[in-house]
């Protein structure tokens, strides 16, 4: 167990240590200030955010066109199946007769 608890301990310290040796070499040596490192940072993540937020403006309009067709279709299809049951009702109406059959009020 105690070999254990050394083992954590190295490797906590080893990451703490790698930790600062980069944080130091990062610090001595960047291509630039640390002013001009924050622009352009700050400037990637409004880029980064304004194209999220066009994604989701766009995704969002999607929707609504998506929503409207779907509506639009669905009209269209029940539209054409109460034009297809008086097609049928009139066929088979035109079918009794052809045989004799007493006519039936169907609607």
């Amino acid at each position: 167990m105690e070999q254990q608890d050394k083992f954590y301990k190295g490797l906590f310290f080893g990451a703490l240590l790698g930790a600062a040796a980069g944080t130091i070499m990062g610090l001595l040596f960047a291509p630039h200030k640390g002013t001009e490192t924050q622009q352009i940072i700050t400037g990637k993540i409004k880029h980064a955010l304004d194209k999220a937020s066009d994604y989701y403006e766009s995704t969002e309009q999607d929707v609504a066109y998506s929503n409207e067709a779907k509506k639009r279709s669905q009209e269209i299809i029940d539209t054409a199946r109460d034009e297809a049951k008086k097609i049928l009702t009139e066929a088979n109406s035109i079918i009794r007769e052809i045989r004799g059959l007493p006519k039936t009020h169907e609607n």
